[in-house]
Order: structure tokens, then C-alpha cells, then sequence
């Protein structure tokens, strides 16, 4: 990806301003809705980055992929203090950035605090041992380690096997349809045993149709999230939430057909 003068100026203010604004996506026990966590995902002005894919291919070309990762990370921690009890916080890091020392310090400042990573991956993983000690240390301090987009290439399957994470996250490209594919199903259900025998936790992204969701549900996945239960926004007020009368961290989310 080769930057032009108005990219360029773009980055530079989101990083100097630091112009990342976070934005939560419950994820939920299907059940019930339940929430059980909230993924951070970044978010831009629209003068800037429209699309938030685009920020970070951006900042990876200008070779300061993991500066802006890193910015993005300390803006979620600043929500911290707004999260109900009970319910982690989920934040995506490249493998580029979870070996950055800069952002292995900041994840263990913040590992009482009940936050998971969510292993992201663009390019081949080289060094698989190193990696594996660094995961290893944050999961010792009380952080769970996710592999995202799980089914939808090599990488993250490789990531399951060398990393044994405690989250894995069923990609959306299996989720999408899983009602009405055979193969979906198949895939799906040969996860979630998978999951079981390995003590993860495994967590369907993408749910947008009532059906898709029971499927994922009579097929045992226990955890999901997508626009049929909520779309990414603010966290909850937490004296709302007090004021419901049920437990921190046993919130319900307003099941959606919109997008």
C-alpha cells in the first residue's frame, strides 16, 4: 500500500491528537443474553478514516502499525473503570504489536483488571517459540489469550496449535449462513467438541439472523456476538445498570434484526 499526501497527514494527526475514539461490542451467552465481555474496536473521524481497516493498513505502510495499536489499546484501558463486574474487556493486537515491549508493558500494568487479547494475524508468524513465552507470561498474570477469525485460514489454526489459547472466536465466515450450510454445521460442531477438550472457551462472531443463532445454540456454542444481539457502541451506564437490579455483569442486551 504505497500513502499519498492526504493519508499521510491523516495518520499523523490521529496519532499526535490521538483521535481514537472506542467503541464496545458485547460479546453474550446466547441463552440468554447474558454479557459476558466487550470487544474494543477502534474508531475514527470520518474525515479521516471512514473505514477503521484503512487507518491501520495505513499506519502498517507508514511503519507505525504498532504505534497506532498501541494507541488504540490505551484508549479501550481508559474505559476500564467503566466496566461492569464480571465481564472482561477484549482488545485485538497483531503479532507484531504483542511483541512489542511497549505493548507487552501495558497489557501486564492492566492484568487485574480482567482483559483478554485477541490474537489478530497479517503476516506469517516467524518466531513461533518467542511468541509462545510472551503469551505464556500474560497468561500467567490473569490474561486470556483469544484466537481471532478461527476457521478462516491457516494462520489461525496454527495459532490454536501453538498457542492453546483460552478464547477461540468462530469467524463470521462461519457463522454467516451456519442454518443453512451442512458444512458450516460440521465445522461448527467439530469446534465447539475441539474447544471442550481443550478447556476454551469458543465465542461465534457475526450472529445477524434469529437463525443463525439458534443453530450456533442447538449446535453448542455457548458464546456469540453480532447485530442480532447488539452492535458496537458505548458501554452501559453502570448506576443504570445498578439501578435494573440484577447482578454486575448480568446484563441483557436488546436482541436486533437491523443492521
Amino acid at each position: 500500500m504505497t500513502l499519498n499526501a492526504p493519508a499521510m497527514r491523516n495518520l499523523r494527526e490521529v496519532i499526535h491528537s490521538q483521535a481514537i475514539q472506542p467503541t464496545f461490542q458485547p460479546v453474550v451467552r446466547l441463552e440468554d443474553g447474558v454479557v459476558k465481555a466487550y470487544e474494543a474496536l477502534a474508531r475514527f473521524d470520518k474525515a479521516h478514516f471512514p473505514n477503521p481497516a484503512d487507518a491501520f493498513a495505513a499506519a502498517l505502510a507508514a511503519g507505525v502499525g504498532v504505534d497506532l495499536e498501541l494507541l488504540a489499546l490505551e484508549r479501550a484501558f481508559a474505559y476500564l473503570d467503566e466496566m461492569p463486574a464480571e465481564a472482561w474487556l477484549s482488545a485485538n493486537l497483531s503479532v507484531e504489536a504483542l511483541l512489542d515491549p511497549r505493548v507487552h508493558t501495558t497489557l501486564l500494568e492492566h492484568c487485574e483488571r480482567g482483559i483478554a487479547v485477541e490474537l489478530t494475524e497479517h503476516t506469517q508468524v516467524h518466531d513461533y517459540p518467542t511468541l509462545v513465552k510472551v503469551t505464556e507470561e500474560l497468561r500467567a498474570a490473569g490474561i486470556l489469550i483469544a484466537v481471532d477469525d478461527a476457521g478462516a485460514g491457516f494462520a489461525s489454526l496454527s495459532h490454536i496449535l501453538q498457542l492453546r489459547p483460552d478464547i477461540i472466536k468462530l469467524d463470521i465466515t462461519l457463522t454467516r449462513g451456519v442454518d443453512t450450510d451442512p458444512v458450516r454445521m460440521a465445522l461448527a460442531r467439530s469446534l465447539v467438541g475441539f474447544a471442550k477438550d481443550i478447556g476454551a472457551m469458543l465465542i461465534a462472531e457475526g450472529i445477524e439472523t434469529v437463525a443463525e443463532h439458534e443453530k450456533l445454540q442447538a449446535l453448542g456454542v455457548t458464546l456469540g456476538q453480532g447485530y442480532f444481539m447488539a452492535r458496537p457502541g458505548p458501554l452501559p451506564d453502570r448506576a443504570e445498570i445498578t439501578a435494573t437490579g440484577l447482578p454486575a455483569g448480568e446484563i441483557f442486551v436488546s436482541r436486533r434484526t437491523d443492521r
